[in-house]
């Protein structure tokens, strides 16, 4: 049987034993935490030691697309565009280099004005052109609107919206899935080993970052098989909760690192697309609450489908009530939690999530990515209000830390940093400091948090648990919050097996 040593400042989140300097591995088990005298005597003599300055809990990410993650390197990426001339002429420049492509896909999260659909089409005549809007929204050029057979007569999808010009004509850009499913309809999908291939690339972006454990929101059908294949062949190098999207799944053949999640259910749209749903109009419109991706009765049809409960994306105070509502009805709050619930959750829903059992997947990277825009958007006071952490702990309900990536810092350091710092990209003072919470909070979100909700072990280092850890160079309980973006993560352990190394 394989053992191993591994010496440090071992942080267990143990409350009965929360700081030891040795943990002592045999096979996929921890066989012993203490000194290293005791932990030595449970070990074969001669078993290897590995030195870390500090040994925390494998990280768990309760919310991080990780097949996305590993698709982001097919796609032309435009994240980080910084105008209407850059996204065009990278565009262009793809097109140049990679002739004879039917469809591009690019993955365009910028902030700032959009092209239109003619724009678009000149740049990548005659090649259907997605770019896809933070996973909901997608801009397309006129030859995928002329594939899809959307014109000025298409109807709005139920839950969805085309964009058009004062003559009817679409703009080119989709709002929310339903929308965005009309193109999908007639773009070649891709197969089990391809997304067999975007997750092994995932599984290597994740594991530098000390994660042992992610729920995968959002996986469809597809990406299902692709998960069961990799697992059935011992190829998940991390522990997965693979949340169906929108139905109710097929019989998942689980392992040791691979379980069937939640249903994860699109209700609303995103706080910084501006498409949230809100119990009031979003400032500089005509009365828009925002986007509701579901009606009631279909929400409620999916909570009471499944007794793997729901994980319902339910970004806006509205939306926070009705999925609340539905969860309600279906009994299944124990087994359910609310997917970013952050735009002016209230106390009694704040009380309801409490009483029900129901979790929150809420993310610190997120916040920090968009907040500069959501102060744009609603104003600095409004938006400090933002992913109220200190509000959702105070209240009793168990919050599990994500990235919601990729396109936010995927590293759980930064989202403790941020979730201790309120600091948001672009601005030069916190927002929101009222709503910061303490290092020992922000690291349980990673941790004890995050694992309530991905259902695999309870993010603890304990004699007898699953040796997944991670090896760092900075201690996330006892350092100044600077000191975490600075930090290494400088190995991670799952199963006793080092998956990565620095």
């Amino acid at each position: 049987m394989r053992a191993l040593i591994i010496t440090g400042t071992v942080r267990t989140q143990d409350p009965d034993r929360p700081v030891a300097s040795a943990v002592a591995v045999a096979g996929s088990r921890i066989a012993a935490i203490g000194d290293l005298a005791s932990v030595r005597a449970t070990v074969p003599p001669g078993t290897p030691v590995l030195d870390f300055p500090y040994v925390v809990p494998g990280f768990v990410d309760s919310h991080v697309h990780l097949l996305w993650a590993g698709r982001a390197a097919t796609r032309l990426a435009l994240d980080d565009a910084t105008g209407v001339d850059d996204v065009l002429g990278r565009i262009a420049a793809h097109v140049a280099a990679h002739p004879g492509e039917a469809w591009i896909e690019a993955d365009a999260g910028f902030d700032g004005p959009l092209p239109d659909a003619a724009r678009l089409e000149a740049v990548a005549p005659g090649i259907g052109l997605v770019l896809d809007r933070k996973g909901h929204d997608a801009l397309v050029n006129e030859t995928a609107l002329r594939r899809a057979g959307i014109g000025a007569g298409t109807p709005d999808p139920p839950g969805g919206r085309i964009e058009r010009h004062p003559d009817g004509t679409p703009t080119g850009l989709l709002v929310e899935h339903p929308a965005v499913a009309l193109v999908r309809a007639v773009m070649p999908a891709a197969t089990v080993d391809e997304r067999a291939r975007w997750i092994r690339a995932g599984q290597a972006e994740l594991l530098p970052h000390g994660f042992t454990t992610v729920v995968d929101p959002a996986v469809d059908g597809t990406g299902l098989a692709a998960y069961e294949m990799l697992g059935r062949t011992g190829q998940l190098r991390l522990r997965v909760t693979a949340m169906p999207h929108g139905v109710v799944a097929p019989a998942l053949a689980g392992t040791g690192r691979l379980r069937l999640g939640p249903t994860k259910i699109f209700l609303d749209g995103g706080g910084s697309l501006g498409t949230a749903l809100l119990s009031t109009p979003w400032p500089g419109t005509d009365g828009y609450l925002g986007n509701q991706t579901v009606g009631y009765d279909e929400l409620a049809a999916l909570c009471a489908a499944t007794e793997r409960g729901v994980g319902i994306h339910a970004v806006g105070d509205a939306a926070i009530d009705l999925a609340l509502d539905a969860i309600t009805a279906s009994g299944r709050g124990a087994r359910s939690h609310l997917i970013h619930a952050y735009l002016g959750p209230t106390p009694a829903a704040m009380a309801r999530a409490r009483q029900l059992g129901v979790a929150v997947s809420a993310h610190p990277a997120l916040q920090w990515e968009f907040g500069a825009g959501l102060a744009q958007r609603l104003g600095a006071e409004r938006a400090a209000r933002a992913n109220p952490l200190r509000d959702w702990l105070d209240a009793g309900v168990t919050v599990g830390g994500g990235s919601d990536g990729p396109g936010p810092p995927l590293s759980a350091l930064h989202g403790m940093w941020q979730a201790r710092t309120r600091m948001v990209r672009g601005r030069d003072e916190p927002l929101g400091a009222g709503q910061a919470i303490t290092a020992a909070e922000a690291f349980a979100l990673f941790t004890t948090g995050a694992a309530a909700i991905a259902g695999f072990g309870d993010g603890r280092l304990r004699a007898g648990g699953p040796a997944d850890l991670a090896g760092l160079d900075v201690d996330p309980l006892a350092a100044d919050p600077a000191a975490l973006l600075d930090g290494r993560v400088l190995a991670t352990v799952l199963d006793g097996n080092l998956e990565f190394t620095l």
